[in-house]
């Protein structure tokens, strides 16, 4: 038996589409035992317990590309991370079930190959860089396959998630978005992307408002996102640097210094989310610096 603990993650931070993914000390915990079959054990919702679960599934994507067979797996997870709101939940899924193949063939991991097979599942991968390898990364892909920068940022930035009570659909939030954008939208998430990696690691604080200044996918989806413009006045008014949709949504991400953390949470939950017709809840988050963890039991 063994488990596999992936992060969760916030992808884009605004301006970096596709591109930027960070991750944070909350967890998906997975436990796998080797079995007969493939099973879907404790802490998966129904709709996640037959042929479409993403950990069998990944898995079985990866056995093919590594060219190995199993008889199957039991897994279970204790999850931590909220399904459909913008937090890697379904990253964490992909990574457990690729690593598994690996683990169950006797396969030796090689976090580069299995960095490509989880983002080509995924079909991006800033999400997946950040939660298999910790901290701030940057993906990308070239002639020879995908590859990530990793940046430590500085630590007097925390993060708070403010997690809706309704889910966003993946799908649904890339439908949303234009098929195709102007060279200027363009041109400005270029040097909104180079500022929000410099702003986060030197750290010019002062300058990541500008750094998450998106034009090529919040201005789309943020419709979707029912009183996202209340969460993010409230942030941007209560000393939080800047705010901005958390993966596809409907979270939203807010960098705030750790000074103020304790108080800019407290004046939400005391004074703002009684009125909005949502419940939202204010979650503090700390940096991940390490990435994905196998435990192996007895």
């Amino acid at each position: 038996m063994f488990k596999i603990k992936v992060p969760a993650s916030s992808a884009n931070l605004g301006c970096g589409f596709d591109t930027l993914g960070i991750a944070f000390e909350k967890y998906n915990t997975f436990t796998f035992k080797p079995n007969n079959t493939y099973k879907v054990g404790d802490g998966f919702l129904d709709a996640h317990r037959g042929d479409n679960n993403m950990v069998i599934s990944s898995a079985k994507t990866a056995l093919k590309i590594i060219d190995k067979n199993i008889n199957g797996f039991e897994v279970s997870v204790d999850a931590d991370i909220p399904l459909s709101r913008g937090l890697g939940s379904s990253a964490t899924c992909i990574i457990a079930g690729v690593l598994a193949a690996f683990i169950l063939s006797d396969t030796e991991i090689d976090m580069k190959t299995v960095y490509q097979i989880c983002a080509d599942i995924e079909t991006h991968a800033d999400n997946v860089a950040a939660a298999l390898f910790g901290a701030l990364t940057v993906a990308y892909k070239n002639d020879t396959g995908w590859k990530y920068l990793k940046y430590m940022p500085d630590n007097q930035f925390r993060f708070c998630a403010f997690i809706p009570d309704f889910k966003l659909n993946t799908v649904k939030s890339r439908k949303a978005l234009p098929a195709k954008l102007s060279y200027n939208d363009c041109v400005n998430n270029i040097s909104r992307t180079a500022l929000m990696v410099t702003a986060l690691t030197k750290p010019y604080a002062e300058i990541l408002s500008d750094a998450s200044n998106d034009k090529i996918h919040q201005p789309y989806r943020i419709p979707l996102i029912e009183e996202y413009e209340e969460i993010y006045n409230f942030a941007v008014s209560h000393k939080a640097y800047t705010a901005f949709i958390s993966g596809a949504g409907p979270s939203v991400m807010a960098i705030i210094n750790y000074m103020d953390l304790d108080n800019f949470i407290k004046e939400f939950n005391n004074n703002k989310n009684s009125t909005l017709k949502h419940q939202w809840t204010a979650m503090p988050l700390l940096v991940d610096k390490n990435g994905v963890q196998i435990i192996f039991e007895g």
